[in-house]
């Protein structure tokens, strides 16, 4: 019996077996102008997902929307119908000496929301694949892009940990700031560690490339126009690490 995902609506047939997990629907669509040969599978509950190829070899790009619960779904059900290399592509939160627009390669990511737990988090660093990570590096240096490698933090609550739109949160948040400095974290998300946990936990590999986007002292984020150029350059670099990994 061919196996089909319960949340992503495709069946094992529809995808490959490596997938990048994406954020942002819309920006899968865009994707889908950088693959040849695109299969769109029926979107359901605005989970998209597609699959195509690059250079030749077969990907699969799935969107999770937000946040480390669904994005571990989204894994999962991928895992379960065969994938087994996984890359998030998205955007982050900068901590010093982190500059907008830079290129963030997850050496690991360290899990402070509750999808980390669930799939075996001890609240240590969860390392990312060493595969995945030698592409993403070599990825990034040919395409000349700003980058560094180094620690994630993931959170669930994002304006109670991330970022503060009202007075009373202020101090939590800087607080927060002040503690991941100290850890060594060079971004924070919502999505890589408990993708790293998730993906231990089942046995498959997972890697995260997130541009830093948002600068977490000042709140500054990089404006529109400049951010689609990165989203390009994001596609090209993941697209190549992904198929040689």
């Amino acid at each position: 019996m061919t196996k089909r995902a319960w949340y992503i609506g495709c069946d094992q047939s529809e995808i490959a077996e490596r997938a990048l997990l994406i954020g942002d629907p819309a920006r899968v669509a865009r994707l889908a102008a950088q693959l040849d040969e695109v299969h769109w599978v029926k979107e359901n509950r605005g989970l998209r997902t597609i699959s195509g190829f690059h250079k030749g070899v077969r990907v699969t790009a799935s969107a999770f929307g937000m946040g480390g619960p669904i994005a571990t779904i989204v894994l999962h059900e991928l895992a379960n119908l065969g994938a087994t290399t996984f890359l998030r592509i998205g955007t982050s939160m900068a901590l010093p000496p982190v500059e907008l627009g830079e290129f963030l390669i997850a050496t690991e990511a360290w899990g402070q929301d509750g999808a980390s737990i669930a799939y075996g988090g001890t609240g240590d660093p969860v390392p990312a694949a060493d595969a995945l990570v030698a592409q993403l590096r070599h990825a990034v240096a040919t395409h000349g892009l700003p980058s560094r490698a180094g620690r994630f933090a993931s959170f669930d609550g994002f304006y109670r940990d991330m970022f503060s739109i009202d007075p009373d949160t202020e101090a939590r948040v800087a607080s927060v700031r002040e503690d991941m400095l100290r850890q060594g974290v060079l971004v924070t998300d919502m999505e890589t560690a408990p993708l790293f946990t998730a993906a231990r936990a089942l046995g498959v590999s997972a890697g995260s490339l997130c541009v830093a986007t948002v600068d977490s002292n000042t709140q500054r984020k990089i404006a529109d126009d400049e951010m689609a150029t990165l989203e390009r350059r994001l596609f090209d670099a993941a697209l190549d690490a992904l198929v040689a990994a």
